[in-house]
């Protein structure tokens, strides 16, 4: 009987839960009284981090204007893609007239002068450069400003020359590759800078390198498109179309090579 009692005390004992020595903190000084730091705000406050909300909305717009081109465009949207490398395609759409006015080269022109004006100013932006302008959106606007400004004087210089010299077909054509060039860069540029923007795993300088190589690889087939129209036309003088080539063509080029140079030093 002895040794049975025993054996209950011995197992009401293990079943008792083992209680810790906890001290008691309710009377322990609080760590947010008695220091030097001067409150602000009792209250929680909502923290926005700096993001630019303008490039995504103008991004998303971008994306969501492709899908409906892509959608609604498709057999046009493709002729002008192919029409860029493709001399049939182009013949094809210089004989349409195809111009500003069409609906989906209007919209690929949007396309190229956004695309390029965040590609740029996300370069100026990485690399620190100071300009005199803190706002980004006027920054933005100067650039594709001078996008369009630059690409009208090309355009009215070219049309000018070809009434200059009686070569009018054949400067409407070559205005017609460069649209060509214009529209089908914009769609490339576009994945380009999105990872430029918000891809932060890949370094910017992967992106920024790619667009420019992009950039080259489309003007290089642009002037050799140029100098095999020239060539091929019996108008137009091999002098006057090699100091055209040189002045309006490879010379800015080679400006703005040697200045995206100085940048990246």
């Amino acid at each position: 009987m002895i040794k049975n009692m025993s054996s209950v005390d011995s197992a009401n004992v293990l079943a008792k839960p083992i209680v810790a020595d906890v001290k008691d903190t309710s009377i322990a000084p609080s760590l947010f009284k008695d220091h030097l730091l001067a409150v602000k705000n009792p209250k929680p406050e909502i923290h926005f981090t700096n993001y630019d909300y303008v490039i995504t909305g103008i991004l998303l717009f971008l994306y969501i204007l492709f899908v409906w081109m892509y959608v609604s465009n498709y057999k046009k949207l493709s002729q002008i893609i192919n029409g860029f490398y493709i001399n049939r395609n182009s013949n094809q759409m210089s004989r349409d007239e195809l111009s500003i006015g069409n609906r989906v080269s209007f919209f690929l022109s949007i396309f190229f002068i956004i695309t390029l004006t965040i590609f740029i100013s996300r370069i100026i932006a990485y690399y620190g450069l100071q300009f005199g302008i803190s706002n980004s959106t006027v920054l933005n606007i100067i650039i594709g400003s001078g996008i369009i400004v630059a690409y009208s004087l090309k355009f009215a210089s070219i049309k000018l020359l070809g009434y200059i010299f009686k070569v009018q077909r054949e400067a409407n054509d070559y205005m017609m590759t460069i649209f060509l060039f214009c529209n089908t860069l914009g769609l490339f540029m576009l994945p380009i800078v999105i990872g430029l923007t918000y891809v932060k795993q890949v370094s910017p300088v992967f992106f920024i390198y790619a667009g420019t190589g992009v950039i080259v690889i489309f003007f290089m087939v642009r002037m050799i498109r140029g100098l095999i129209l020239g060539l091929n036309s019996s108008e137009i003088s091999k002098i006057y179309l090699f100091m055209y080539l040189c002045t309006l063509e490879i010379l800015p080029f080679v400006i703005m090579a040697k200045l995206f140079m100085l940048i990246v030093k």
